[in-house]
């Protein structure tokens, strides 16, 4: 292939905005349709998050031991201040005001009884997971859609957000996908910018980037590591424009406001600018793996890679195979001489965090995949864009990459609308021996933020979320590859591939303890064992002044 000539050949079809509306309804529906929401799991994720944004509203304090928490459990993720000796998350803050936003619309929204723990959870994960996820998608179409074209972009959009793990974390308050958003339009800034001719605009748009890829650290620290491939990319591009140490030091600037930010958090709350909550974390055997290395970080070990890519209870490759085409896609991309900054710095970046899951002192508890690899997901739409559109003619290749993706789209999106929270001590194969079950036993979760109404009580919305995503991404590769009976038979074939490798898990050996922990799932699960019901929070005047329990959480809970 010729220097500089994917751009000119790759510029396909173009979608109007009314055309691709249908694409963004499909996306919402998979994000938001299904809420699965079990309250006695006290998710250790979510749930001190969800307490600092009710204390930041109410209170107008960080601490989440005081009384306007409700008199809520605060659960394992959690660190004890020395220099106050009060109770925070032990995460940044960063997720603390997408859940104080849903935190507001639950309390307008429930008039004068007041919020429900369910309402407040939804709404925060709507504000943290969703939206950000929605956003990224939008972004990530726009930026690439006129070089390969509406159809072959929405492919490799649809292909992050729908046939990964992205979409597990779009239903939860993790963070994931909020830091996600933050780092991945903060590229896309800084490489628009560098694209500018004029000084202004392009120094603009660099400071700009470097502020939102940096505010991506405030909701998960190890957002950090993408400064690495961000400035590998821009000192690579020094040599051919001269106009870059101006550009570098615009976000440079830019990234340290949120970093200055973050440090003036840490001095009021732990008493440093560079201490952090896992310095001060409540639970000792959480405190010890992150105290080891950098941040929980070692070097990369045989068993990362099983239990990280290859296992099939949390691989990469098992939940996200599409994974690997993207990869090579993006090694493909850095030959367009237009795209070689963007390919370069999100080539890095996925090897990066492939290191840095390889490399944990721990396994991420309770988890859909390697959670610590999820922000670096967007970076591969670049690359399936790229290898898309040159397999948009091969009928063999259009099976094949089409039926690992519908793969990802079925296992995904069963698991991110049944039970998003696999415990690796129980669970070998989670298609087979937890999701499958469920949803041949019909245990569906809630329907948004509650039960089903009665003229959805007889529709399966998780079949009809899944089917639906499967079809539409099927009629996004229709406008994406050459319209000829060959490539559509390769679509049908590879829908077939994608059927056949899910039929695979339930072939494949069972873990001892797959009953136990099926058994645990169908106790506490929502709204078959708690129709209705959920945790009212009392009127902050009523809330009890006693601190909330900070009991110890068992090992199989979620860091």
């Amino acid at each position: 292939m010729a220097k500089g000539e994917p751009s000119a050949r790759l510029r396909v079809s173009a979608w109007s905005p009314p055309s691709a509306a249908g694409v963004w309804l499909l996306l919402a529906l998979a994000t938001g349709a299904n809420f699965p929401y079990f309250e006695q799991t006290r998710n250790a994720n979510e749930r001190p998050r969800i307490m600092q944004a009710m204390a930041w509203v109410d209170a107008d304090e960080w601490a989440i031991d005081g009384k306007a928490v409700r008199g809520l459990e605060a659960g394992p993720d959690t660190a004890r201040s020395k220099h106050d000796g009060r109770l925070y998350p032990n995460k940044p803050p960063g997720a603390t005001f997408a859940a104080a936003a849903g935190y507001q619309v639950a309390v307008a929204l429930a008039g004068d009884d007041g919020p429900t723990l369910r309402a407040v959870t939804g709404w925060s994960r709507w504000f943290g997971g969703a939206l950000p996820t929605l956003l990224l998608a939008m972004v990530l179409w726009r930026r690439h859609a006129g070089v390969f074209g509406a159809g072959v972009t929405m492919a490799a959009v649809l292909t992050w957000a729908l046939a990964t793990p992205a979409i597990v974390y779009a239903h939860l308050l993790y963070g994931h996908a909020l830091a996600a958003m933050f780092l991945h339009v903060g590229i896309t800034a800084i490489a628009a910018g560098l694209e500018r001719t004029e000084n202004t605009g392009r120094w603009a748009w660099c400071a700009i980037g470097g502020a939102l890829a940096s505010a991506a650290i405030a909701v998960e620290y190890i957002a950090a590591f993408a400064a690495i491939p961000i400035g590998v990319g821009l000192l690579l591009r020094w040599r051919s424009d001269r106009r870059m140490p101006a550009s570098i030091a615009a976000a440079v600037i830019g990234a340290l406001i949120p970093v200055m930010l973050l440090a003036a958090y840490h001095d009021q709350v732990f008493g440093s600018a560079f201490a952090t909550g896992y310095q001060h974390a409540t639970v000792s055997d959480f405190a010890e793996k992150h105290g080891q290395g950098l941040l929980g970080l070692g070097w990369p070990t045989w068993a990362g890679v099983r239990v990280q890519l290859l296992s099939i209870d949390g691989g990469l490759l098992w939940w996200a195979p599409a994974v690997v085409p993207g990869i090579w896609g993006l090694a493909m991309a850095g030959r367009d001489e237009a795209r070689r900054f963007e390919s370069r710095v999100h080539l890095i970046l996925v090897l990066v965090f492939l290191w840095i899951n390889v490399s944990l002192s721990f396994e991420g508890g309770w988890r859909v995949g390697p959670r610590y690899f999820v922000i670096a997901l967007p970076s591969l739409v670049l690359g399936w864009a790229e290898i898309y559109a040159q397999a948009r003619t091969r009928a063999p290749w259009i099976a094949l990459l089409f039926g690992v993706a519908v793969y990802g789209v079925i296992v995904n999106g069963l698991a991110a609308n049944l039970w998003p929270h696999f415990d690796s001590s129980g669970v070998d194969v989670p298609v087979a021996e937890v999701l499958v079950p469920l949803w041949q036993g019909d245990l569906r979760p809630y329907v948004a933020l509650g039960p089903a109404p009665g003229w959805l009580a007889g529709i399966d919305l998780v079949a009809v979320v899944v089917i639906t995503s499967v079809i539409g991404f099927a009629l996004v590769w229709m406008r994406a590859i050459e319209p000829a009976a060959r490539t559509w038979f390769a679509l049908a074939g590879g829908v077939l591939v994608g059927v056949v490798l899910v039929g695979l898990h339930t072939l494949l050996p069972r873990n001892p303890n797959a009953a136990r922990n099926l058994g645990y799932i169908e106790k506490v699960w929502e709204p078959h064992q708690r129709p209705g019901r959920t945790t009212s929070l009392p009127p902050l005047a009523e809330a009890a002044t006693k601190a909330p329990a900070n009991r110890r959480r068992p090992a199989s809970q979620p860091h």
